[in-house]
């Protein structure tokens, strides 16, 4: 094995070139999607004429055309916080799309709403736009639908990921999709290592710097409980508390996702 950090290096040239614009990538190294011929096409020529980013930072195309053929269907139904090309990508395969993010539409050329809105790839008929902090309108939300893919990207400072994730979880469907961006960042790495322990979730795989989980068919766990005690997480790392442990041979000390994709 590369020592760790020859694998940190290789790991971020390996994020810069999944990352690159699609123009520039070799025609069999691009994918293409599942379901909608055309729209690949038409957000690289989006990208061309807006920019390959906005002041969000930009999930890279290849990402969700991976993204979608994880997908265990055709029509889903979707949401996530942020907003930008992964808006307007899954305004196209989702019939109905839930987004919540800020109102950046006064930073002009950089707004990451604009960036969406003025797409016209964008099917803005399907989305439903929650405007405002997620810290205040996830609280408040009360329509959300049994969801087959949740895309958490909004605020990256912990607890944010954490808070998002509290409020969306109860909503997956079995074999729906839970994909969580920036697990470079330690706080939502963790998070992320979290998930790939709980009963809940099983890791499907980690795409660039976007990791990916499927939902189990699991009992949800009470989101009005505590039950520390009955999470595999804590039940592998809990030393001060030997009859919890989890007695499947993976007894592990707090680890990060660093050097794993």
């Amino acid at each position: 094995m590369l020592p760790l950090f020859i694998q940190k290096k290789l790991n971020r040239l390996r994020r810069s070139l999944w990352a690159a614009p699609m123009s520039i990538v070799p025609v069999p190294f691009r994918g293409k999607a599942k379901g909608d011929a055309t729209i690949a096409g038409e957000i690289a020529d989006h990208e061309k004429q807006a920019g390959y980013a906005h002041c969000a930072g930009s999930l890279p195309l290849r990402t969700l055309l991976r993204i979608e053929g994880l997908l265990p269907g055709a029509l889903i139904n979707s949401a996530e916080t942020g907003c930008g090309k992964s808006t307007i990508f899954l305004s196209r395969i989702a019939q109905k799309h839930r987004v919540f993010c800020l109102d950046d539409r006064e930073s002009g050329e950089d707004s990451s709403v604009s960036y969406f809105m003025d797409c016209a790839a964008t099917r803005l008929d399907r989305i439903e736009t929650i405007f405002g902090p997620t810290q205040v309108t996830l609280p408040l939300y009360k329509d959300h639908l049994a969801y087959d893919l949740v895309l958490i990207d909004g605020p990256h400072g912990f607890p944010f990921p954490d808070l998002e994730y509290y409020f969306f979880y109860p909503h997956l469907k079995a074999s729906g999709l839970l994909v969580i961006d920036d697990i470079q960042i330690p706080t939502i790495g963790r998070l992320a290592e979290f998930i790939s322990e709980d009963a809940m979730f099983e890791e499907v795989e980690c795409i660039g710097s976007t990791a990916v989980f499927r939902r189990t068919d699991a009992p949800v766990f009470d989101p009005l409980g505590d039950g520390w005690w009955l999470q595999d997480y804590n039940r592998r790392r809990a030393d001060f508390s030997g009859h919890i442990h989890l007695r499947d041979g993976n007894r592990r000390k707090p680890l990060t996702f660093e050097g794993r994709f």
